[in-house]
């Protein structure tokens, strides 16, 4: 991986850091040789003139003084020369980081209370699972070097490992441990895989052999399902956010039309040291995971590596290989699987026919006996119900009787004949509507009166009012 771009934003940013952090030498770490060829011998060779005159400088008298610039250089060649890389041991204190990404501290040795500066350039300090928090015992692997500007001495930093339980770890059980807190590590969270898949997204990258591995299975087992792959950086700095983003782009291209839904996405790459498998461990990734919409299976490494990829995944597979074969089913165990079920269904398709027809036979000779009962018992029930008929008209037609009795007599209590029975009469016009009222009749007016035995054809001489009685029309007085 190339990281001289982030070498050299970091030598700018040097300069800002403090001075007992400052690096040596270039951003990308490696000494900066001086005219005399990093050699301690102190003979420096300067142009004195137009005209070519030599000067040397020995540093042994006032006349052959040297510069502090090359005192400096002369003493980080002999510091680089004499020590070269090693391992030291020491507490972490002072712990920061630059906006840049490098990683400046101190190294102390608290028996003596010493302690030296260091610098950790992000070419080399991503590779930390977490930063080491103050106090913590670290070994560290680097070059004792010499800050030339400055004349500082301090230790430029290529590997940093904790003593007893590893960074790797202890950032592995903190976020393993809040994850769980979460709930996402709870395995009433995963989901189930369709039993038939239509389409599968692969997430892993393209230059590994975990790709073709689960290619090549998904075909073989299941050749009418679609493949969609999405291309990552499956280690190194910046996978993380990769895996996130593949993920991401496979579950937008699925929700974008209901006809290529994804049914399941394999998370995979090949096996590998903690360091490299490191970003499925990273929270970042591991996030994506648990809340993608898709079920994911995940395979990360060998069968003995756990990454929490995998513990947050819906479904945990050994190898890419295993990823692939729990994602589909294998065709020719779908095609045994119908044949057995064709033939059981045949099997018990001639079981209902012998059954159907043994029932029918047998029926068939129960027949006539059961016809012959079936006439006797409806033969009974006619002769029960033909006794049971005549009373039962009677009281039928009782009933009948007594009502339209007590109906006639509501009828004759309001006709108008009974009226006219007592001893009334009723007025009605010639055209049949009855005079109630005197203003109903005027003089000379003909009229029918109705009384018993008849009708009565009549006219008003004169028309005579009671005293007490108002003119219609008018108020009472």
């Amino acid at each position: 991986m190339d990281h001289s771009g982030s070498r050299r934003r970091g030598a700018d940013d040097d300069r800002h850091a403090p001075p007992e952090h400052r690096a040596v030498g270039g951003a990308d770490g490696k000494p900066r040789r001086g005219g005399h060829g990093g050699r301690v011998g102190l003979n420096v060779t300067r142009q004195a003139s137009l005209f070519g005159a030599a000067e040397v400088r020995d540093g042994r008298s006032p006349e052959g003084a040297i510069t502090v610039s090359d005192l400096n250089e002369a003493a980080r060649g002999t510091l680089e020369k004499r020590f070269g890389d090693l391992w030291v041991r020491g507490e972490v204190t002072n712990w920061t980081r630059s906006s840049a990404g490098h990683r400046y501290f101190s190294l102390r040795d608290q028996e003596r209370d010493a302690s030296v500066a260091c610098v950790f350039f992000r070419g080399d300090a991503w590779r930390l699972p977490m930063d080491p928090e103050d106090g913590m015992e670290v070994f560290v692997h680097g070059r004792p070097t010499l800050y030339a500007r400055q004349g500082r001495f301090q230790l430029r930093v290529r590997a940093l490992e904790t003593a007893g339980e590893g960074l790797w770890r202890i950032a592995f059980e903190r976020l393993r441990r809040k994850l769980a807190a979460e709930g996402l590590l709870d395995p009433e969270r995963k989901r189930a895989l369709p039993e038939f898949p239509r389409r599968v997204g692969v997430v892993t990258s393209r230059k590994g052999a975990a790709l073709q591995d689960i290619i090549t299975v998904l075909r073989r087992r299941a050749p009418w399902v679609e493949i969609v792959v999405r291309h990552c950086r499956v280690q190194g700095e910046g996978a993380a956010a990769e895996v996130r983003a593949a993920l991401q782009r496979l579950a937008d291209w699925g929700a974008s039309d209901p006809n290529r839904t994804l049914d399941a996405i394999i998370l995979s790459r090949g096996g590998g040291s903690m360091e490299d498998l490191w970003c499925f461990n990273e929270e970042t990734a591991v996030r994506a995971v648990a809340t993608s919409p898709v079920p994911v299976i995940c395979a990360v490494g060998h069968e003995v590596d756990v990454t929490l990829c995998e513990l947050v995944a819906d479904l945990r597979a050994p190898t890419p290989s295993a990823a692939a074969e729990l994602a589909v089913p294998d065709i020719r165990h779908v095609r045994a699987s119908l044949d057995t079920a064709g033939r059981g269904l045949a099997r018990g398709l001639r079981r209902l026919i012998v059954r159907g027809s043994d029932r029918v036979e047998a029926l068939a000779q129960r027949l006539p006996a059961s016809a012959g009962h079936a006439r006797d018992v409806a033969k009974l029930r006619l002769d029960t119900m033909a006794a049971r008929l005549p009373a039962g008209m009677e009281r039928v037609l009782a009933r009948s009787r007594a009502r339209l009795a007590e109906l006639a007599a509501s009828l004759d209590a309001r006709s108008p004949l009974a009226t006219v029975a007592r001893g009334y009469a009723v007025a009605t016009d010639v055209e049949g509507r009855r005079l109630t009222r005197i203003d109903d009749f005027a003089p000379s007016q003909r009229f029918r009166l109705r009384v018993a035995g008849g009708q009565v054809a009549a006219t008003a001489d004169a028309v005579e009012r009671d005293a007490a009685e108002p003119h219609a029309g008018e108020p009472d007085a």
